[in-house]
């Protein structure tokens, strides 16, 4: 079992999880009453697998299946109008990325990877193709939302696992010489998606949805600019292990200032799951109204597609 090299940041990330679970909390407790008597509220939980895109990604729309990772998510809904709701939605999953399983030559000759933990808290509306009151049993929606997340990219050498960030593989620690400042464990996020809503009953649904979400970081890898001077990376404090993850090539380190990644385009996570949702009370459902030519030529006509009988 691998050794965890742990960095400041970790008792700072535990503690940030913390303080938005009970965020989460509160929200759900405000206001309970309305909630239960009214059906403005709903409650869900789910998971999914989850992967990445960015610099250790091939050309293939999809990673191989060892890149996908399972995660949890809960969410809050309010209903602000009908068809439209807004949810505070807090996910928990792991990403990864590994040229050893890319199809393209390049990729395996770099020969990076990572994992990382993904921690986000983020706002989503919902827009309905049907009124939340509406007998259909299928509703489509489509989604958007901002999100904060925690992120902490690290990868393996003989067994033990080293967070990457505080070694500074792309010369972040080396003074001088035009390199990127280290870089935040923690980034914004902006989704996008696709979902539909199975009604099962009054009370409760499952809800199918997929979603990319936009990073504003290209570090979700540790990688991103260019290969440093392995003279310099080696002097900086915690130089002789950061050679070592800076580059995984076999034939060597690459002349300082070779590009590593692609610093012009940020870092993609996709979600595809399902979820449960709880809705206390009662949202009657009613039938979808007729046109109102179809209720000129039915009027006064008896049975289900004409007035209600007396």
């Amino acid at each position: 079992m691998g050794i965890f090299v742990l960095s400041d940041t970790m008792p700072e990330m535990k503690l940030n999880r913390i303080r938005f679970f009970l965020i989460l909390t509160a929200f759900a407790l405000f206001p309970v009453t309305r909630a239960f008597s009214q059906g403005l509220f709903n409650y869900a939980v789910g998971g999914g697998v989850m992967y990445y895109n960015g610099d250790l990604s091939d050309s293939r729309p999809l990673p191989p299946l060892e890149l996908m990772r399972g995660y949890f998510s809960a969410d809050i809904s309010m209903l602000l109008v009908d068809r439209l709701d807004l949810s505070l939605h807090y996910l928990h999953g792991n990403i990864a990325g590994d040229d050893a399983l890319s199809n393209e030559n390049d990729n395996k000759v770099r020969n990076q990877s990572f994992f990382s933990p993904i921690d986000e808290v983020k706002l989503m509306l919902r827009l309905k193709a049907f009124s939340v009151k509406s007998r259909l049993i299928v509703n489509p929606y489509a989604m958007a939302g901002i999100g904060y997340f925690w992120f902490n990219p690290q990868a393996e050498l003989d067994g033990k696992i080293y967070e990457l960030q505080p070694l500074g593989t792309e010369g972040q620690f080396i003074e001088g010489g035009g390199y990127p400042a280290p870089y935040s464990l923690s980034s914004g996020s902006f989704a996008l998606g696709l979902g539909v809503q199975i009604r099962l009953n009054h009370n409760f649904a499952l809800r199918i949805e997929g979603a990319p979400q936009l990073t504003f970081t290209d570090y979700l890898d540790d990688t991103s600019f260019k290969y440093p001077d392995s003279t310099a990376l080696a002097a900086t404090p915690k130089g002789s292990v950061a050679v070592l993850f800076a580059s995984r090539r076999e034939k060597g380190f690459p002349d300082g200032g070779r590009f590593r990644g692609n610093p012009d385009k940020d870092d993609v996570m996709v979600t595809l799951g399902m979820s449960l949702v709880f809705t206390p009370g009662s949202r009657e459902c009613k039938a979808i109204p007729r046109p109102g030519i179809i209720r000129q030529v039915f009027k006064g006509r008896k049975g289900w597609w004409g007035m209600t009988p007396n």
